[in-house]
């Protein structure tokens, strides 16, 4: 017990623990990630269906998506898939998570839409190639560290035809200003969030002020088995941002205040870029 106690208190070096997979891919969580992603009364995993129309209808307005290859990685249940196929793009889905992808072919079988839905880890698994257009949406950047950031990107700039373009939204520092730290220890947090049965969760905040990141780190007790989920967050500048796509050989073409098209701000919530191979 000790040495439970004495883990959960320490300050974890800036993405020493990578937990993606477990937060997406339990099958609790899945089935209540999805729920999320659907919910209309909250924005924890996902745009309201109003804000994705209008994030569908400025990314169709700046690169005319009719006839362009498009690939969504982090699909989810295919939101933004399922509008990219409305306006006539030739659409490709992919994400690690086969209770999100079940629901979207399902989707997409009743609406009568030709999506390509592929279950794959974006970091690692072969990506599919020659696409106009790869959008990245919802801020998934912001949890990899610095090395799946450049890795990713290298890999985003192979799946892109020659004058291609790199969709993506990121937080800002106005959405870093507001995070504090603190602990909290409950039965069933998160009202039965994170298990079926009974558990006690910890969620511990760290903010590290010098790297422009955070980590919401869970620990959740079951009578039967512990377990921890790390969601690392990191905060972006434009200057910052703009600077890890130049090496990864894009350039900015568009950069406002989220992916409608609002104007940027220094202190905004978030960040949308454009971006094109060089």
């Amino acid at each position: 017990m000790y040495e439970l106690l004495h883990d959960i208190s320490r300050r974890p070096e800036p993405f020493s623990r990578y937990t993606a997979m477990e937060l997406w891919t339990r099958p609790h969580l899945a089935r209540q990630m999805l729920d999320f992603h659907l919910n209309q009364e909250t924005d924890l995993a996902s745009h309201r269906f109003e804000a994705i129309d209008q994030i569908v209808s400025w990314i169709d307005s700046q690169l005319v998506l009719s006839d362009k290859r498009v690939c969504d990685l982090g699909c989810g249940p295919g939101l933004y898939t399922k509008r990219f196929a409305s306006c006539g793009a030739d659409v490709t889905g992919v994400d690690f998570s086969a209770h999100s992808l079940k629901y979207a072919r399902l989707k997409a079988s009743e609406n009568e839409q030709a999506i390509t839905y592929l279950k794959a880890d974006y970091l690692s698994d072969e990506l599919p190639v020659g696409f106009d257009v790869v959008t990245l949406i919802y801020t998934d950047f912001c949890v990899l560290s610095p090395t799946q950031r450049a890795s990713l990107l290298g890999r985003i700039r192979e799946m892109l035809n020659p004058g291609g373009f790199f969709v993506m939204d990121v937080a800002g520092m106005g959405s870093f200003a507001g995070k504090e730290e603190f602990t909290l220890i409950e039965d069933n947090l998160m009202f039965s969030f994170w298990a079926k049965g009974e558990y006690v969760g910890i969620h511990r905040t760290f903010v590290y002020p010098k790297e422009h990141l955070s980590l919401d780190r869970y620990m959740i007790i079951e009578p039967t088995e512990t377990w921890q989920i790390f969601n690392w967050f990191q905060y972006f500048t434009s200057e910052s941002l703009e600077a890890e796509l130049s090496s990864a050989g894009f350039s900015v073409d568009k950069m406002c205040g989220d992916l409608t098209g609002e104007p940027l701000k220094v202190d905004g919530d978030f960040i949308g870029v454009v971006a094109n191979v060089t």
